[in-house]
C-alpha cells in the first residue's frame, strides 16, 4: 500500500468524483473527470515490473493512454441504457468502460463488448484494434457457463428441470479453464503493450431473497474461482483479476440500493440480471479503480 497522503488525498478525490460522477449518471447529467493518480499502487492486479517492460518495449507514447472493452454483456453496459448498439446492447453513457475512461488517464477507444458473447467471440472482437493498445478489460464466460439457460430453467427451483440445469451449469463452470487461457492469451499476444484485467462477475442477487437467487449467485461464485485460476494459469504478469464482491457485497436484487438491473413488471427486460448505472459506476468501475488499474504506470 503506498501511504503517502498526497496520493491518498487525490486516490480518494478520485473516487467521491466517481461517486458524483454515477449520481450525475443517475440523473441523466454528466460530471467532469476527476484527477487521476499518477503512481502504480502495490496492491495494483499487475506487476510493476510488467508494466515498466511493457511501457519501454516501444509502445507509442501518443497511444499509451489507449483503452479497449472486450467480452459480454457485463461490459457492453446491457443493464444500463440507452443503448448505442442496440444489437449488442452496448450502453451509451452509463457502461463501466465509459465510466472509467471519464475518471482515468486512459481512453476509450472501442467498446467490442457484445450481449450474448461466449469465450469464443473474444478473437474476433479483437479485429481492428490498435496493438499499442495500453489497457483491456474483459467479462467473458458467463454465457459458457448457461447463466441464460439456468435462469430460464429455475424459475421453480425446486423442480427436476432446474436440478438438471444446474448440474449441467456446474459440470461445464469446472471445464471452462482451458478456453478462458487461451482467450487471454489470445488477447495478450494481439495487444503485446496492454495490461489486461480480467473483471469477475457480481453476485446477482441478495443473499436469501430467494432459492433461485441463492442458486444463481453459487453459480457465480464457482465461475468467479474458475476465472481466477484460469488468470493465474495464463503465467502472464501483464493479465491480472478484479474481484469485484466487495464493491457489489449487499447490493444484490432484493437490496435496499440494488447495483443489479431488475424489473419486476416486466421479468423479459433486456436490462434485467445486468448492472444498473450504480454497479457500473460504484461496482464495476469503482472495481478498477480500487485495484489500482487505472492508474497509469
Amino acid at each position: 500500500m503506498l501511504n503517502n497522503s498526497h496520493v491518498s488525498v487525490r486516490f480518494l478525490s478520485r473516487l467521491g468524483a466517481l461517486s458524483l460522477l454515477t449520481f450525475g449518471l443517475v440523473v441523466g447529467s454528466a460530471v467532469a473527470p476527476a484527477t487521476a493518480v499518477q503512481a502504480v499502487p502495490a496492491g495494483s492486479v499487475f506487476s510493476a515490473s510488467a508494466i515498466v517492460g511493457s511501457a519501454s518495449s516501444g509502445a507509442s507514447l501518443r497511444s499509451a493512454g489507449s483503452y479497449v472493452a472486450l467480452g459480454d454483456s457485463f461490459t457492453s453496459g446491457q443493464g444500463a441504457p440507452p443503448y448505442s448498439n442496440e444489437a449488442c446492447k452496448r450502453s451509451t453513457y452509463k457502461s463501466y468502460p465509459v465510466i472509467a475512461s471519464v475518471i482515468s488517464p486512459y481512453r476509450l477507444s472501442a467498446n467490442k463488448a457484445c450481449s450474448g458473447a461466449s469465450i469464443a467471440a473474444v478473437a474476433g472482437q479483437l479485429a481492428g484494434v490498435s496493438p499499442s493498445t495500453a489497457l483491456v478489460t474483459i467479462t467473458v464466460g458467463g454465457i459458457d457457463a448457461g447463466s441464460n439457460q439456468v435462469l430460464a430453467a429455475c424459475t421453480d427451483p425446486t423442480s427436476a428441470l432446474c436440478a438438471a440445469t444446474v448440474a449441467a451449469s456446474s459440470a461445464t463452470i469446472a471445464s471452462l479453464g482451458p478456453s478462458l487461457v487461451a482467450a487471454y492469451a489470445t488477447v495478450a499476444a494481439t495487444l503485446p503493450y496492454a495490461r489486461i484485467a480480467v473483471l469477475g462477475y457480481p453476485r446477482l442477487f441478495h443473499p436469501g431473497v430467494a432459492p433461485l437467487g441463492d442458486l444463481v449467485n453459487a453459480g457465480t461464485d464457482a465461475l468467479n474461482a474458475v476465472i481466477k485460476g484460469s488468470v493465474s494459469a495464463t503465467g502472464n504478469a501483464r493479465i491480472g483479476f478484479v474481484d469485484v464482491s466487495q464493491e457489489f457485497a449487499g447490493h444484490g436484487i432484493g437490496s435496499s440500493v440494488p447495483y443489479i438491473s431488475f424489473n419486476p413488471a416486466n421479468p423479459l427486460a433486456a436490462a434485467n440480471f445486468h448492472p444498473n448505472v450504480l454497479g457500473n459506476g460504484l461496482g464495476y468501475a469503482r472495481a478498477l479503480a480500487n485495484d489500482g488499474v487505472l492508474r497509469r504506470p
